[in-house]
């Protein structure tokens, strides 16, 4: 009998060590793994036998089965917990410029160009856009949409010798190519003069204390563009656009640690010798509005001259946290809401009566805006929401 048992518990045993490499297998095999900078195999596409079937099967396995994920984290706990060398899961150290990622691998997505429209969804793209600016039009209120690329856009090179793009044209390029197409959409794409700035040697992205993000310098080449273009489309009015004289710029030395290690950079920052525009996030609770983006990035900053039109920007970060008070000055009432919160707009618009409407932020955000055109025909569905 106790032969027996002891039989029965090997067995078991040896059953549970089959199974365990299909419980540590890679569940989401075939995307980039952010931890080792390289690309998991992908499935076998068919187990019909063709010529390579043994090389994908023995790949896949290779790559995503067989306790990879356990071992890959005991190999770091050697290797970057007790060697101290950088490491991130949600990080790519590039030419020792640092990138960061996210849960929906966005960036990663952007860095590999696998986010490119294709020609269907470019149309829709063109499409919604138009739809927004009759939308708008036909409400009294003026339109433009603004896009922005991502830092790997801008300093390409970084790329050489770490992830292969999967294919050459990039997002902001085709939205560059469509903005240019469309005239008519209002429709602007900082992306040159970004680059160029670059090229000259300007630092207009974070090189380490930011993983994504573009530092003072890159900020005012995108705020510039941004008030041109607003300018353009409301032509009534003489929008005053700050210069570099408005700024008291300062050269600032920076250290950054990221998962203990330290990254040195020399950087620029801005802050407005003479600001009018004032914070009234008051307005928000006046208005009874809960903001759904879970940083609380909602803005309300007034200047108290009437002369001046006012104006609702829809975005993403590269607005509300830092370039939101720039363009605030020229603004009696300027008010941000993040682009999680685009249900909200049309109560936003009822309650502060905005002479223009602008969408800006990366080319995700953009894309996911111009969804918004599919809500403007339920205004009275909106009603019942929020009324």
């Amino acid at each position: 009998m106790k032969n027996k048992i002891i039989d029965i518990l090997f067995g078991l045993a040896f059953f549970m060590m089959i199974l365990l490499p299909l419980v540590f297998s890679d569940k989401e095999g075939g995307k980039v793994a952010s931890d080792e900078n390289r690309i998991l195999a992908m499935a076998p596409s068919s187990f019909a036998l063709h010529e390579g079937l043994t090389t994908e099967i023995e790949n896949w396995i290779n790559d995503n089965a067989g306790g990879r994920s356990i071992a890959k984290q005991f190999n770091n706990f050697l290797t970057y917990g007790i060697l101290n060398e950088f490491r991130s899961e949600s990080a790519i150290v590039m030419n020792d410029w640092y990138y960061a990622l996210d849960s929906e691998d966005l960036i990663l997505n952007n860095i590999t160009h696998r986010d490119v429209m294709t020609d269907e969804e470019s149309k829709v793209f063109v499409s919604r856009l138009e739809d927004i600016n009759n939308f708008f039009n036909d409400n009294g209120i003026r339109f433009c949409a603004i896009t922005f690329p991502y830092k790997v856009d801008i300093y390409s090179e970084n790329l050489e010798g770490y992830l292969t793009q999967v294919v050459p044209n990039s997002e902001i390029s085709l939205m560059g190519t469509l903005a240019e197409l469309h005239p008519e959409l209002n429709f602007t794409v900082v992306d040159s003069e970004l680059k160029d700035a670059a090229a000259a040697g300007k630092l207009v992205c974070y090189r380490s204390y930011d993983g994504s993000h573009w530092n003072a310098q890159g900020i005012l080449i995108g705020y510039k563009a941004l008030m041109n273009q607003i300018q353009a489309v409301m032509p009534e009015y003489s929008i005053r656009i700050l210069d570099d004289l408005d700024f008291n710029v300062e050269v600032i030395e920076r250290t950054n640690t990221v998962l203990d290690q330290k990254f040195q950079e020399e950087d620029v920052s801005y802050s407005l010798k003479a600001p009018t525009a004032y914070n009234n996030q008051e307005w928000f609770t006046q208005i009874n509005y809960t903001a759904n983006d879970p940083w609380r990035s909602a803005r309300c900053y007034e200047t108290g001259d009437a002369t001046k039109p006012n104006i609702l920007i829809v975005g993403d970060s590269y607005i509300w946290m830092q370039m939101f008070p720039w363009i605030a000055e020229s603004f009696n009432k300027s008010v941000f809401v993040h682009q999680f919160d685009e249900d909200n707009i049309q109560r936003l618009v009822d309650r502060m009566h905005p002479d223009i409407v602008v969408f800006a932020g990366l080319t995700t955000t953009i894309e996911d805006l111009v969804h918004y055109s599919a809500l403007t025909t339920e205004k009275t569905t909106w009603n019942r929401m929020f009324f």
